[in-house]
């Protein structure tokens, strides 16, 4: 009878000791792993999307490219051609009175660049409008010449005739042209015009002459309409 007792109260203190063992483990390793599974996994996880990717699209829509102004931008119902036209800008200006030098020819010169697209053809229009203090002319000899660095262009006018104090033309942009105008400033430009008697008169602008001013890097801003 004495052993039956003796062996209840060990198993009875074996019992106890067990279940103060098993409650350490739970308060010991359970909130452990809930607690490294809350505080590393999920807001590394949740900062790496937000941080990142969000970030990222942000700065792409920051740098997109503004749309330009245009003049014209449709389509011919006709003819299907379309067709984009920039606004006219100021591109020089000549306000100098000194007449060994053709200068006294006061006025301001303004540009313009226009996209035809036909089927799969497409060309490229620089169009010149000139307010001037005598009346001039556009002829078939008439041209715009660039000069930048050692690199002279010449844009032949071809748009008809006209005479006047307010006079316009226009010349084809052809595909070396454009590439070397996106990315080289102008230093000089010259505007040839006729006179009485159909004498050459040259108009120059440049961008150091207080009085001729030029615009050196029209080309450069606005090819950039064009994608």
């Amino acid at each position: 009878m004495k052993k039956l007792i003796s062996v209840s109260i060990l198993l009875f203190c074996f019992i106890l000791i067990s279940a103060r063992i098993t409650g350490q483990v739970k308060n010991q390793v359970t909130p452990q792993k809930k607690g490294q599974v809350k505080s590393q996994v999920s807001p590394q996880k949740k900062g790496q999307v937000k941080v990142q990717i969000a970030t990222q699209n942000k700065g792409q829509i920051i740098n997109e490219a503004t749309p330009c102004n245009w003049q014209k931008n449709e389509v011919d119902p006709f003819t299907g051609v379309t067709a984009k036209t920039t606004n006219w800008e100021i591109v020089g200006y000549n306000a100098s009175t000194n007449a060994t030098q053709n200068s006294e020819i006061i006025g301001d010169y303004k540009f313009s660049i226009s996209e035809n697209i036909e089927k799969k053809d497409t060309t490229y229009m620089l169009w010149i409008k000139t307010s001037t203090s005598q009346s001039l002319c556009f002829n078939k000899d008439s041209k715009i010449l660039i000069k930048s660095g050692e690199t002279i262009l010449t844009i032949n006018l071809i748009g008809g005739t006209p005479c006047g104090k307010s006079i316009t033309s226009n010349g084809i942009l052809d595909i070396d042209t454009r590439k070397f105008l996106r990315s080289h400033p102008m230093d000089l430009l010259r505007i040839q015009f006729s006179g009485d008697g159909n004498t050459i008169v040259n108009v120059d602008l440049k961008d150091v002459d207080k009085y001729a001013k030029l615009e050196s890097d029209y080309f450069i801003k606005t090819f950039r309409c064009f994608r």
